[in-house]
């Protein structure tokens, strides 16, 4: 007796194990089953989209994005606003991995424990999603991009809505192109380029430089340069656009001296200036509304003294997201605090508890308030003397600082603009990139001007 006792306690542990795992695996299966049916790697989805009876998608405005008719998938009935929103809303497959048809499949679909995404009509209970932006701002987006590569962000720095989220190549998700896979002129048009794409920064970087030299090298912005156009670092040489004459650091952000900068990030060194650029987004992911953008890059550990310096105006290895470069504008513009940037303005019509208003996982702080102050008040002079601010927007009062960042290979610089309006009534940071646009002067900067205009329109029309 005493020997079946002892052999049949491990046959007792064994059945108890099994059990538990088997409620384990059935508790989890009943938490998690939505958020695993919906996964983009369920080869099921690409035959059954599971947004047949899925719940709405509006703009910030009401206007409806997406929506689900007698058990199909139809989009908004202007063609421009289907192409400039794709990236955002999605379409019926899940090759948009950051859209919001993607992301919150399960909420919009209306997932059943019984029949999974696949529930008869009546029995679903999809959410209605309003989003953030603005479809008109989109639309504008997408009509200043034109035929060229690109992307635009502008988001509220101070609620952090983001008011337009636009990528280029785009195409109609009510009319997928059959050679979508084949043609070039799709190359990329899955990608969400104002979060999943990264680019050399170029002299936008130099707001990251002159931020670290403000907080930790006294009497920096005093500093004098010398500018010739040409200046010899490291034994090899490192050349300006133009030749700026004698600088200081306001003088310089506005000519865009690189030879300034450059000598700036050596004084600075590869800790200080890898710390500073790491406290304003750089080698990390940012995430928000349970979406996860690319990585922006700052890594200068290899780098000789001339690559170094380079980087310091943005160029080397530096890489950025448009979606970090908006909201370290957006950090100037806030006394040095960015806002988490939020996309979901409300699921059925409740606040979605993804939401983290006026909160930021970027840390504290980028830059303290005073630094902030100043490089808000090179902006501005650099857009009121240099660029011209009728010539960026003539509606609202922009602070500014282009970059034209070099690719190699023969190709054609990318061009960008990034900044923020001082317009209490219109709060906005923002950043535009044109794909071997080759002058930001001839090339973001009107593309921005149309969305800057746009979106001043859409702030004025809901006083």
């Amino acid at each position: 007796m005493r020997k079946t006792r002892s052999r049949s306690f491990p046959v007792l542990l064994m059945t108890l194990a099994f059990f538990a795992g088997l409620i384990y695996f059935a508790a989890n299966l009943y938490v998690h089953s939505s958020e695993w049916s919906s996964m983009p790697q369920n080869a099921h989805l690409a035959s059954s989209t599971g947004l047949e009876y899925a719940g709405t998608i509006k703009d910030r405005r009401g206007v409806v994005l997406a929506q689900s008719v007698r058990g199909k998938r139809v989009y908004n009935e202007d063609e421009e606003i289907r192409k400039a929103c794709l990236h955002v809303v999605g379409d019926n497959s899940t090759n948009i991995g950051t859209a919001v048809q993607t992301v919150f499949r399960s909420e919009l679909s209306g997932y059943n424990f019984v029949f999974g995404l696949g529930a008869p009509e009546g029995m679903n209970s999809g959410a209605d999603i309003t989003l953030t932006i603005d479809s008109q701002v989109q639309k504008a987006a997408l009509e200043a991009l034109g035929s060229n590569r690109g992307a635009v962000v502008v988001y509220n720095y101070l609620t952090g809505e983001i008011i337009c989220l636009a990528s280029t190549p785009t195409y109609d998700p009510e009319n997928r192109p059959e050679d979508i896979e084949t043609n070039p002129e799709y190359e990329g048009a899955y990608l969400n380029r104002a979060l999943s794409a990264s680019y050399p920064p170029g002299s936008t970087f130099k707001l990251v430089t002159a931020s670290e030299a403000l907080e930790d090298i006294p009497g920096s912005e005093d500093m004098h340069y010398n500018c010739t156009g040409t200046d010899i670092i490291g034994g090899k040489e490192m050349t300006c656009f133009e030749v700026s004459g004698d600088v200081d650091m306001a003088d310089a952000l506005m000519y865009s001296c690189n030879g300034y900068f450059g000598r700036m990030a050596l004084k600075i060194g590869k800790k200080m200036m890898t710390a500073r650029a790491e406290m304003q987004g750089f080698n990390k992911n940012l995430s928000f509304d349970g979406i996860e953008t690319a990585s922006s890059s700052y890594n200068v550990s290899d780098a000789d003294e001339n690559e170094f310096a380079w980087s310091g105006v943005g160029q080397y290895k530096v890489l950025e997201t448009p979606i970090n470069m908006a909201v370290r504008s957006a950090a100037i513009a806030n006394g040095g605090t960015p806002v988490m940037p939020r996309l979901i303005k409300s699921m059925n019509g409740i606040v979605s508890p993804l939401v983290n208003v006026g909160k930021t996982t970027l840390g504290d702080e980028m830059m303290s308030r005073k630094t902030a102050e100043k490089l808000s008040d090179m902006m501005d002079r650099t857009a009121r003397e240099y660029y011209g601010k009728s010539y960026l927007c003539d509606k609202l009062d922009i602070c500014a600082k282009t970059g034209t960042a070099e690719v190699g290979g023969g190709e054609k610089a990318h061009a960008w603009v990034t900044g923020f309006a001082k317009d209490e009534d219109c709060p906005i940071a923002f950043s535009v990139i044109v794909e071997h646009g080759d002058s930001s002067f001839y090339a973001a900067i009107p593309a921005a001007s149309k969305v800057l205009d746009a979106t001043a329109d859409a702030f004025r029309a809901r006083k």
